[in-house]
């Protein structure tokens, strides 16, 4: 037994409390000498080519029977912005052209089906942009600017042609939960002398690492803007693919899809 003053305290107690510190002594030197695990630093993407790109678009057969048709490979694609002033843009998917402007290569592709308000066809276009470094995620951060600096765009109309004064509105709202990122660009667009003729041009665009996504639509209700944003899960698939769906359209063919067609007239 020990006596401190008027304490007791068995051998045994002091014996384990000194173990106890012993042990936790130990402890701590253990680690102080052990390395740090570090992660391993993820490697930046390399961008791919427009070759690359276009065979990523989405493929020649789609589901509900719509078929997709390639452009020919343009080796110095970027965005077809470069040059133009950030806010002229008319539509949902002109607002994402003008956020890649840094985009290295381009690749793009049109794709229809289904049935139209108007009797006829749904058609949209999709476009595959490529960065160097992080600027796919900077592309996404411009998007969501330009969608608060341009939120209201008037575009003044061609009275000889008989083309109204439009007033182009464009809010930037999250997209679906698929990539790195993604933002659905809602456009609408009113004509002052038709105010209550709204037309829905939306936009919809995925980050997949060094590689942007895009789906846009011509002017149409909201069903059918809807319908053709619905295939960016497929759109999504080819880009992740190591072994993607064949394309459609020949590498130096002429447009015929009815998208293309109408972005050339």
């Amino acid at each position: 037994m020990i006596l401190l003053g008027e304490d007791v305290v068995s051998t045994a107690t002091v014996a384990r409390f000194v173990t106890a510190v012993l042990v936790m002594a130990s402890a701590v030197a253990c680690a102080s000498n052990t390395r740090p695990v570090h992660a391993h630093k993820a490697e930046p993407l390399r961008p791919m080519s427009a070759a690359e790109l276009r065979t990523h678009l989405l493929p020649a057969v789609l589901p509900r029977g719509w078929t997709s048709e390639a452009d020919p490979v343009d080796p110095e694609a970027g965005s077809p912005a470069e040059g133009m002033p950030d806010c002229g843009v008319m539509d949902g998917g002109d607002m994402a052209d003008a956020g890649a402007k840094a985009a290295v290569a381009s690749a793009t592709t049109s794709f229809s089906g289904g049935h139209s308000s108007g009797g006829g066809i749904l058609a949209g276009g999709e476009t595959l942009y490529s960065f160097s470094g992080n600027g796919a995620a900077q592309a996404m951060h411009r998007i969501r600017r330009l969608a608060v600096e341009c939120a209201k765009v008037v575009t003044p109309g061609t009275p000889a042609l008989e083309i109204p004064d439009a007033t182009n509105r464009f809010t930037a709202v999250p997209g679906p939960h698929l990539g790195d990122d993604s933002i659905r660009i809602r456009a609408s667009t009113f004509f002052n002398d038709r105010p209550k003729d709204v037309r829905y041009d939306d936009a919809l665009v995925v980050r997949e690492g060094s590689t942007l996504i895009l789906l846009r639509c011509i002017p149409s209700t909201r069903t059918e803007v809807d319908t053709i944003l619905s295939f960016m899960p497929e759109a999504d698939a080819q880009v992740r693919s190591r072994h993607p769906a064949p394309v459609g359209g020949a590498l130096g063919s002429e447009p015929t899809q009815p998208y293309q067609v109408m972005l050339q007239m």
